[in-house]
């Protein structure tokens, strides 16, 4: 499995942090993902979303690869929904 910047991502990792802009225009929402921080324990990456200031950052966990891997689809496929990126862009 890759990431969004395409880096393949290793066996022991368990969480990612992206850390994102919201681009809006007139016609369109994107979420760019500036960085990403692999993490190899579920505590790490919520830690690091938790005190990095920039509400726009995404992150995924799983206590499995399993479940990691599930998660990470999911915000993947969400990073791309129009309806989650105008959720996300209200929550801001």
């Amino acid at each position: 499995m890759k990431t969004i910047l395409g880096t393949e991502i290793p066996e022991n990792i368990r969480g990612i942090v992206y850390l994102c802009t919201l681009e809006v225009t007139d016609h369109e929402l994107e979420l760019i993902v500036e960085r990403e921080i692999l993490c190899d324990s579920t505590f790490l990456a919520i830690t690091l979303y938790a005190e990095i200031p920039n509400p726009e950052s995404q992150v995924a966990i799983g206590k499995t690869k399993e479940a990691f891997e599930k998660e990470l689809e999911i915000l993947h496929k969400n990073m791309k929904d129009l309806v989650w990126l105008q959720q996300l862009e209200g929550q801001l």
